[in-house]
Formats: structure tokens, C-alpha cells, sequence
């Protein structure tokens, strides 16, 4: 497997597509998620780009942090400008799915010489804001089927006085629920959908390794830089910038969806009439128009 070695740490990579074209590179969400689920887009993708993956430190098949390594969200940043400079690209696309839009932001703001355009993808910005999308848009979910516990957490949640970690841990209570209805309520890609995708064009992975999750996940709350704002950084990035959701995506509010079509320097914005949360299954064709029409508008 092709890894780069990134201070003493082995990254997990993958490189797709025409390497005299434009790079794009895929910041994963999850947290945790990995970036093999990305895979057969990205070969879509490569037709036509340069297209690199890679599984976030702590996270699959790249290794695993130490129980005395502090990573937060602005050490993966560090680290993925290193493997930037490691395959020796001078500017690239940065494509940031839902936490990965987090980093994508972040990392925008803080190279911002190091790319020549951003993709959020149902991004979050804001743990706070993204919880009370989902704690709102499941209250009237939780009334119709008199469910007064998960009323109180989505009470508590909504709450402006919860703090944004206070918001992180206990939205896990929601998504976490094992509702059919719930999920066709929201929209969401069916498990068996998904997992029909996933074999037939992801490799599979050995299943010791999504352990490693947990702790890639821990360490960025233990930091606390996980719970910034990273909204108002928008307005500061002046590359041109492509905002995808999904109708029905819970992650990237109308909140977050209104600052960044206010603020955004250079700001374009998409709205998927026929998805949720993973446009790249949801809707794979659209999703790589809208990105190869975004790309050209550039040239």
C-alpha cells in the first residue's frame, strides 16, 4: 500500500487520474471516516484531474496516534501541508467533506497560497450550529411519536447556553437512534443502498483498523480547537470557493448556508434537490458536474 512518511508518521495515499492536470485532495469526513469511501469518485474525478486521497492521521490504514500525541484539528492541518510538499504540488483544489469541510476551511485560511480553490461538501464550520440543525430538524420527528426523552435532549441541545462540546456529545444520542422511520424522515441513504455502493467499488478494510476512529476522535475533542468557530474564517478566503448540500443534509444548516453565501469572497452555491449527507452516491452524476462545471469556470 503507498504511504508517505509525514514526521515519523505514515500516511495511507492514493493517487488518481492525469498528473499534468489540476490537483484535487480530498479531506475525509467522520471524524474518522477514512478516505476509501471516496475512492471510485475520485477515479471518476481522475479523468479529467489529478486526484489525491488519503486516510487523516489516526484514522485506517494510516497510523495510529499515540495515547501521548495531542493531534487537533490545526496539526491535521499542519500535516496535510506536508504531504502537499512531500508530492511536490505547488497549488492544489482543496475538497472538503462534512468534518473535512471543517479542515478544508481551516486550511484554506491558513495556506492560503497553497490553493487555487475550495469545494465544501456538506461541510460543518460550526459543531454548535450543526447540532442544532439536527436537534431542530428532528424535534417535530420526536412530537409525532411522543418520544418526551429525545424531546429533552433536542431541548437541551437547541438551548442557547449548551456549550458546543455540551451540543457534540449529546447530539450522538440522536443520530445514534436505530429508527427505520427516523432515517426515511431524514432522507438518509438506506444501509443496504450504501453498503451495495461500498462493495461493489471500495476495497475492503481490515476491520481492526476502524477501531483506530476512537481515538483519532478523542483526541481532537481532548484538544478542544474540534469546538471553534470557524465560520467567520469564510469571509477571509479569496479563492474562488463551490458550496454543495444536499436537501435534505443536516450537517451545513441553513445558518451556516446563509453565512457563507453572504460573506463568501468568490462564493458559488449548490443545493442537490435529491439527497442528503453522501451527494456522491445520492446523486453521482450531478455531484461530478457540478464540480468539473465549477473547475472550468477557473480556466
Amino acid at each position: 500500500m503507498p504511504f508517505i512518511n509525514i514526521n515519523s508518521k505514515n500516511i495511507y495515499y492514493e493517487e488518481y487520474g492525469k498528473y499534468n492536470k489540476p490537483t484535487i485532495v480530498y479531506f475525509h469526513g467522520g471524524p474518522g471516516e477514512g478516505c476509501w469511501s471516496y475512492a471510485h469518485q475520485a477515479k471518476i474525478l481522475g479523468e479529467k484531474y489529478h486526484v489525491v486521497i488519503f486516510d487523516q492521521y489516526g484514522v485506517l490504514r494510516s497510523d495510529s496516534i499515540p495515547e501521548n500525541d495531542s493531534c487537533g484539528v490545526a496539526d491535521h492541518v499542519y500535516m496535510i501541508d506536508k504531504i502537499r510538499d512531500e508530492l511536490c504540488i505547488d497549488k492544489w483544489i482543496v475538497l472538503g467533506h462534512s468534518y473535512g469541510g471543517m479542515l478544508a476551511c481551516l486550511y484554506a485560511y491558513t495556506y492560503p497560497c497553497n490553493i487555487s480553490a475550495i469545494i465544501y461538501d456538506n461541510p460543518t464550520w460550526n459543531w454548535a450550529l450543526t447540532s442544532r440543525t439536527i436537534a431542530s430538524t428532528l424535534t417535530p420527528y420526536f412530537q409525532k411519536i411522543n418520544n418526551d426523552k429525545l424531546l429533552n435532549i433536542c431541548s437541551k441541545i437547541l438551548d442557547k447556553n449548551t456549550s458546543a462540546k455540551e451540543t457534540f456529545d449529546t447530539v450522538k444520542d440522536l443520530i445514534t437512534v436505530n429508527d427505520e422511520e427516523m432515517h426515511k424522515f431524514l432522507h438518509v441513504i438506506s444501509m443496504d443502498v450504501y453498503n451495495q455502493y461500498m462493495e461493489k467499488y471500495s476495497l475492503r478494510v481490515n476491520v481492526n483498523d476502524w477501531q483506530k476512529y476512537q481515538t483519532h476522535t478523542q483526541k481532537l475533542i481532548d484538544n478542544g480547537d474540534f469546538f471553534n468557530d470557524y465560520i467567520p474564517y469564510l469571509k477571509d478566503i479569496n479563492v474562488p470557493s463551490l458550496l454543495m448540500v444536499g436537501e435534505y443534509d443536516i450537517t451545513c444548516g441553513k445558518d451556516q448556508q446563509g453565512y457563507f453565501r453572504e460573506f463568501a469572497p468568490n462564493g458559488t452555491f449548490i443545493e442537490f434537490q435529491n439527497s442528503a449527507h453522501l451527494l456522491w452516491i445520492q446523486e453521482q452524476e450531478a455531484y461530478t458536474k457540478a464540480i468539473i462545471d465549477f473547475l472550468d469556470t477557473l480556466q
